[in-house]
């Protein structure tokens, strides 16, 4: 009865302003509730939105690092390999993420948001690969975040690019004593010879908690990567 009663007397109120003043004397006595209510709303938009129509999983999830070229080049790679690889968008997602910079082989060079961002992504076990330069895949091998590719059940999956292998000895070694492959050899692959990314040499690593590591085997195909002595 409380609210009705208070309903009331603002509504007896507002009918005592002249029409001419009514809207400015809404908007300046009641701005707060209007602001309130708006945010209500576009909140509950926003929630039923993501909730029914956006998409939630990915088909694949490649995190490109310290991408200096155009942003066109990685529309093409991501729009080729998609039709490469059949993935129907209107199902999953394909995430081909150029926006992230950080070198974690320099002092420093862990220390902002984009390796935060990156390290989020491994843990959530989003990110399949992360494409970069050898020096800095193999610091980002050396702290657990990428794939043992010589480990089973993935040995097999990864045995033809064994000679392309990049190795690195983690800091835990209870994960290993000796030097464990993280990463592959890009160099001479369409990546830089069709799209023109990393021309002075890539490393592509599989994040350590990847539920997709046949769609990294996929990408590494699309790229036409050659393993040494292979035709």
């Amino acid at each position: 009865m409380k609210l009705k009663n208070l309903l009331e007397n603002e509504k007896n109120r507002i009918i005592k302003v002249p029409k001419a003043q009514r809207f400015s004397y809404i908007l300046t006595y009641y701005w707060l509730w209007i602001a309130g209510a708006a945010g209500a709303v576009i909140l509950a938009v926003y929630l039923l939105w993501h909730a029914f129509f956006t998409l939630k999983e990915n088909w694949f999830y490649a995190l490109l690092v310290n991408v200096t070229q155009s942003d066109a080049a990685v529309e093409a790679l991501k729009d080729d390999f998609t039709a490469y690889a059949g993935y129907d968008t209107s199902e999953k997602n394909v995430i081909v993420n150029a926006n992230s910079y950080f070198d974690a082989s320099k002092s420093g060079g862990t220390n902002n948001n984009y390796f935060q961002a990156f390290a989020a992504l491994v843990e959530s076990g989003d990110l399949d690969v992360v494409v970069t330069n050898e020096e800095n895949l193999v610091k980002v091998g050396e702290a657990g975040r990428l794939l043992d590719l010589s480990a089973e059940p993935y040995a097999e999956l990864f045995s033809e690019y064994e000679s392309l292998f990049i190795y690195c000895t983690p800091y835990d070694e209870a994960y290993s004593k000796e030097p464990v492959p993280v990463g592959i050899d890009l160099s001479g692959s369409d990546l830089s010879e069709v799209y023109g990314l990393y021309t002075d040499g890539a490393a592509l690593g599989i994040g350590a908690y990847t539920g997709r590591p046949e769609e990294a085997v996929r990408f590494l195909h699309f790229l036409n990567v050659r393993p040494r002595g292979g035709e």
